[in-house]
Formats: C-alpha cells, structure tokens, sequence
C-alpha cells in the first residue's frame, strides 16, 4: 500500500483526485482478506496512518500538520467528514457476511466443516470459541456479536421462536417482549388462533404490557403457513448487509443510517 501511496505524484493531484484514489484503490486491497480474517490493531492504524499522510501530503518519515483526526474523517460527508472507511469497523462488517453465510447456508461446504468442527449440536449463534481453532474461526467468531445485535424473526406459523427470549418484537424500546414470563406460554405459535390464522387478542390482553401488546398485534400473520426466519433488522428485505452492518458498527442507529441515505439520494437526484 505503501509504494503505490508513494508512486502517486500527490503534487500532481487535487484533493479530489487524491480522495479517489484512497477510497478506489488502497481502501479497496485489503476487503478480500478482511472478509477471512481480522487484521490486527497495529496494522490497521499503520494504515490508516499512511492513508492520512497521504491525503495531508506528508512523505515517508515526514509528518505535516494534520488538520482533523482519521476518526472523523471517516464520518459521511454530510455528517462533516470525508466519507474514509475506517477499516477496524469495516473488517468487524465484512466478517460478519461470514456469520450470516454460516447461519442461513447450512448446506454449503464452508458451513458443514465448521459445524462440524466447532458446533456439532447447534448453530453458529450458540458456538464457542474453544482451544484449538484456526485463526479464521476466531475472526468469524469475534464478529459474531455485531450480527446478534441486529438479528430478528420474521413470524411464520411461531413453531422455532421463544417468546421470551428470541428478539422478535420492534420498536424503539428494543426487540425483546418485557413483560414477565407465563408459565405454559413457550412458542410464538401459542398466541396464535391456529384455524383462523390470526392472533389471540384475549390472551394475547391478559398477559402482556400494553407496549408487548402493540408490538405483538402490529405483526402481520401469513395465511399461507410459512415457516419462521431469522432476519436482518435493518434491511427492506432482510439480508444482511455489510453497509448497514458498518454502520451500527460506527455507533450509529437505523434513524441516521436512513439519514445517510436519503441525503445521498437526494443527491444523486441533483
């Protein structure tokens, strides 16, 4: 990265030119390998470094004044910053594409030899990290938690989701039910009034909060007997998705993620 950093005439270009570059080429040499291993911290910094001596025009050992943090320069453009990636979030992203290929393509050659190996009994969402792994299954299994956080069941006929466990519910107060645990209530097919295809309204009353109650009852039933599917929060049609996934890695929510978009919309109209 490097020498082609110091092959480019950066006298001869312009900001602009210099922003193309970084994100077209030196951003890009490093995605194939993040999306198989974690790059260590010391990697990752040495080359955001080389990336912000570039981009403020310093050469090799030469530093100039740096005028804004690397942090904040990888924010969006419209938020202040210039749109960089910042890698370390990037890699955590990129490898959470992996998680989500483990858990939905369970028939796939990569899938078979990890469950094998490191989860025989379960899924890639109850795996642990155990002793003796390859330094991939590490880097998979570290990314593991930023795919929990957004995960959600879409509701088909209720038979594989616990109510009180499994994060099925969304509002702004989160995806979990709140209320308190009833004994003889276990799947999400028990609230269901199975030959009409619709929710239990009077039991669904009885035993729930009124915030349970309007997440429960604002959730459509298919007609069709559709099977229960573990989906991406953040997403139209729930696929994980490696933008929004870097995203919330960043700290940001759903609203500004949407806000993001619709200025670069709003944008790419003009």
């Amino acid at each position: 990265m490097w020498k082609k950093l110091r092959g480019w005439k950066e006298k001869l270009l312009s900001r602009a030119g210099k922003e193309v570059l970084i994100k077209a080429v030196i951003q890009a040499l490093p995605t194939y390998i993040m999306g198989v291993y974690k790059l260590p911290v010391a990697v990752i910094q040495e080359i955001h470094s080389a990336m912000a001596r570039f981009w403020w025009g310093g050469k090799g050992d030469e530093r100039k004044m740096h005028w804004l943090s690397w942090e904040k320069m990888c924010k969006p453009k419209c938020m202040g910053g210039m749109g960089f990636k910042d890698l370390a979030v990037f890699n955590d992203a990129l490898l959470g594409k992996q998680v989500w290929r483990l858990l939905h393509n369970k028939e796939s050659l990569l899938s078979r030899v990890m469950s094998a190996k490191y989860y025989p009994h379960g899924d890639v969402c109850q795996a642990r990290l155990g002793y003796s792994h390859s330094y991939s299954w590490q880097s998979i299994w570290g990314a593991k938690s930023l795919v929990l956080e957004s995960l959600i069941w879409r509701v088909g006929d209720g038979t594989k989701i616990d109510i009180w466990s499994a994060p099925w519910v969304g509002d702004e107060e989160g995806r979990f039910i709140k209320s308190a645990r009833v004994e003889g209530l276990e799947l999400v097919g028990d609230l269901m009034d199975v030959e009409r295809k619709e929710w239990n309204v009077e039991l669904i009353d009885s035993h729930f909060n009124e915030r349970d109650q309007q997440c429960i009852l604002a959730i459509p039933l298919s007609t069709r007997c559709l099977h229960d599917e573990l989906t991406w929060a953040y997403s139209k049609n729930g696929t994980y998705s490696v933008k929004t996934a870097y995203m919330l890695g960043k700290g940001g929510n759903l609203e500004d993620f949407h806000k993001v978009e619709y200025i670069m919309e709003l944008k790419c109209v003009a």
